[in-house]
């Protein structure tokens, strides 16, 4: 009995101790995305979207592709506009000044708050150099009771989250959302045809999986603090709403085909810096 006893006194030091180095990864992780987003100011990027429906028996509907591109506003501001359809249909407002073309955008960021993530209260380790740092987070059910959205989202998901072995940058991210506070109706414009807004609900809900990469893309005018990470690749594979009838992407309505139940969306990005071009493979 002793002994079971004394063996219980050294273990729960040591579970301890894996909580506060899970706790303290995962601050320093935080820490680093929060300093990498000031850096987002010395570049900009442009994106190729994909989207392909699925349904049962290997149905599938492609919608076009899209690309838009990070714009700026005469006042510094910056929104994202659509480039270019890949079936040829011409941008929304493409012709006009940046501060017209901003008035019909969308953010381009994922759908829910990674530096809410990032602040999870349940983490653990996963693994420790010479392997990857790789932490473990899943759903706090205390969070989700929140009434700020993005948070009560963030705390809906469960993820593994691989660090920078030199920075503690959270480079590569993905998970499923394991709850239901992801779930949300919006009402977004339409830019398209002949109406002006639809009422929608947001696709990435429980069920939702989801992978990012993010790849540093170094300063090259000497100024090794305005290196920058960006999402370079994000797959999102979420299920569709039942009975779900047409689908908005930057603000073109799509009809869909009877039976889709899920939709895979890829996203692939090229950063350049203000006065250079970085390509990320």
């Amino acid at each position: 009995m002793r002994r079971l006893l004394l063996a219980g006194l050294l273990i729960v030091p040591v579970l301890a101790a894996a909580r506060d180095d899970a706790a303290a990864l995962l601050a320093k992780a935080a820490s680093a995305f929060e300093r990498n987003q000031r850096q987002e100011m010395h570049w900009n990027w442009t994106a190729a979207e994909t989207r392909t429906l699925l349904g049962n028996g290997g149905v599938e509907q492609k919608l076009p592709d899209v690309t838009v591109e990070s714009v700026i506003r005469t006042d510094g501001r910056r929104c994202n506009a659509v480039l270019s359809w890949g079936d040829g249909t011409t941008p929304y407002l493409i012709d006009s000044d940046a501060d017209s073309r901003c008035q019909a955008t969308e953010a381009f960021r994922p759908p829910f708050e990674i530096a809410e993530l990032l602040k999870g209260g349940k983490v653990r380790v996963l693994s420790h150099p010479p392997e990857a740092t790789v932490l473990s987070i899943v759903p706090d059910t205390l969070r989700q009771r929140s009434t700020d959205p993005e948070v009560s989202c963030a705390a809906s998901i469960r993820a593994t989250i691989q660090l920078d072995p030199a920075t503690s940058f959270p480079f590569q991210i993905e998970g499923e959302v394991a709850a239901s506070g992801c779930a949300a109706t919006a009402i977004v414009p339409l830019h398209y045809g002949t109406e002006d807004f639809v009422n929608t609900r947001r696709g990435f809900g429980k069920g939702a999986k989801f992978r990012m990469t993010f790849e540093l893309q170094p300063d090259r005018f000497q100024h090794p603090e305005r290196s920058f990470w960006i999402r370079v690749f994000e797959r999102y594979d979420m299920p569709l709403v039942a009975r779900v009838g047409a689908m908005v992407v930057w603000g073109r309505r799509f009809p869909l085909l009877y039976g889709m139940q899920r939709v895979v969306k890829e996203s692939r990005t090229t950063a350049r810096e203000f006065g250079a071009e970085a390509t990320m493979r």
